[in-house]
């Protein structure tokens, strides 16, 4: 009992890992927090006050803060017929726009939806101090911490990976990277299946003691079930919580692979998170506030934003992007990569999102989801053991049945929320878990027992019990009376049970 206890703190210690790789991992992928400058006031009508005021409110929404952008290049991006084409932007001698101050009090009018700014008496220069104000810098050297280092150190290997064996494709890249993963996970798959081989071994035994309380389902026999099984357990020196520690362990590996695979700008092209968060904000900005006005139908990752860029020329606007601080700083780290992969097999970008409104070539790979992981569930039964279970329990069928549908409906789902590259990923490392499960059932194949294995077993474990002297009748009653079965005295039973199995004391 103590090893078992002692197997639970370690599992326990394993899902608070997991917790936190997945948390830290959350923090990491998210937008960063921008802090806006003080807004010059000097020649202003307006407070110090009312135009942080005015900052804050245009910076904490992003619809806010792109059509507020695009007044400030001169574009009226809320007119009644908002055409860029009939509404230009109009520029000075210099070179740079004329703020269109009309616009700008339009975007104001309508993100002010509690009516507590005072922007009557904004002017042009306002408008150019609040954005010079909302303008961030990005950090093109941002330290990483110990987890940080250990993804870029594996993204750095499936980089070298994709541009060698994988000829520059990231398909087959992380299909080589998910094949190299398997084979150094081989230690704890092998760990795992000399537990359930020893366990299986124990099948006969377990099953002579369910056999022995067949049909009793009342709370002190179940009980007493349970009892024996795990004095069983003791006795031969099996921890049947063993089972779990290797699948727990490869949970984080696994959550750290995916972080990698799906943000390769990070972790394969060696950019900070402050980089990769600028290229979506001018990717998805609109034209008229400077960006390309483009969309990404992914949140997860990189890996959307990557396969789209084409040309790096196509990014020439950071220069003077009204967003960013220093635009040109960022695109010259994004011409210094200089080995941007392919995410196209044929016509199909497997970089976008899988969606039922567009790129309908990439509905395959839900589709492939649901057969493969399916398909898998039913093959993986067949080569791995199956614990033994309460068959005679309410609805045990049923959730066995339900389980066997869900995890792939599920995986389906998740199919839609993820670019495709991560769905063919999912799909590959299925497919290489079952092919593992294959050769393990025949390198170290489950022992399998007959009926008369089975028999022998309960011969073994209850006819060497002696029964123990019967309980003196009460005189006064009938002896030859029915004896009531009582919940409190199962033993009785087992004595019984002990002379029919091992024969006749005499």
């Amino acid at each position: 009992m103590k090893k078992i206890f002692n197997s639970k703190i370690l599992i326990l210690l394993v899902l608070l890992t997991l917790l936190c790789t997945v948390f830290t991992s959350c923090i990491g992928a998210g937008p960063q927090t921008i802090k806006i400058t003080n807004v010059e006031s000097e020649g202003s009508q307006l407070t110090s006050d009312q135009l942080n005021a005015i900052a804050t409110l245009v910076r904490n929404n992003s619809g806010a803060w792109n059509d507020f952008v695009a007044a400030y290049r001169g574009y009226d991006v809320l007119g009644d017929d908002a055409n860029l084409s009939e509404y230009p932007g109009v520029k000075n001698e210099d070179g740079s726009y004329k703020v269109n101050l009309e616009a700008a009090k339009k975007v104001l009018a309508k993100y002010d939806t509690n009516n507590t700014l005072s922007y009557d008496t904004l002017s042009e220069n306002d408008v150019k101090n609040i954005v010079k104000a909302m303008k961030y810098s990005v950090d093109l050297n941002e330290s990483r911490d110990l987890l940080q280092n250990l993804r870029f150190w594996i993204g750095s290997f499936l980089g070298l990976i994709t541009n060698t064996v994988g000829f520059g494709n990231y398909l087959i890249g992380i299909c080589v990277f998910a094949i190299l993963v398997e084979l150094l996970m081989t230690p704890l798959t092998i760990k795992q299946q000399k537990n359930s081989i020893k366990q299986a071994m124990l099948r006969p035994k377990e099953m002579a003691i369910r056999n022995h309380y067949k049909g009793r389902n009342d709370q002190a026999t179940q009980q007493k079930v349970t009892t024996e099984i795990q004095n069983l357990y003791e006795r031969e020196n099996f921890n049947p919580m063993s089972g779990c520690l290797p699948m727990l362990i490869q949970l984080p590996i696994i959550m750290l692979l995916y972080n990698i695979v799906v943000d390769p700008i990070q972790y394969v092209l060696g950019g900070t998170a402050s980089f990769a968060e600028a290229l979506k904000v001018f990717f998805t900005a609109s034209t008229a506030a400077g960006g390309l006005g483009m969309t990404l139908n992914s949140t997860n990752g990189t890996i959307e934003l990557l396969s789209q860029i084409k040309n790096v020329e196509e990014f020439a606007g950071l220069a003077d992007f009204a967003m960013i601080q220093n635009g040109e700083g960022v695109l010259e780290a994004l011409k210094g990569f200089t080995s941007i992969p392919s995410f196209s097999v044929g016509p199909i970008n497997f970089g976008y999102t899988p969606s039922l409104s567009g790129n309908y070539w990439l509905l395959i790979v839900p589709v492939l989801t649901f057969v493969v992981y399916f398909g898998s569930m039913k093959i993986s039964k067949k080569f791995t053991y199956q614990a033994t279970t309460n068959e005679e329990a309410p609805g045990a069928g049923c959730s066995t049945k339900m389980m066997e549908w869900y995890m792939p409906l599920m995986s389906t789902v998740f199919s839609f929320m993820v670019p495709g590259a991560v769905g063919i990923y999912w799909l590959f490392r299925s497919v290489l878990t079952t092919i593992k499960q294959f050769i393990m059932s025949k390198v170290m194949p489950i022992p399998k027992f007959t009926e008369e294995d089975y028999k022998a077993a309960e011969k073994e474990m209850y006819s060497s019990r002696k029964p123990q002297r019967k309980r003196k009748e009460n005189a006064d009653l009938d002896p030859d009376r029915e004896r009531p079965r009582s919940l409190h005295h199962i033993d009785d039973d087992d004595e019984e049970y002990a002379t029919f199995v091992g024969g006749s004391e005499d």
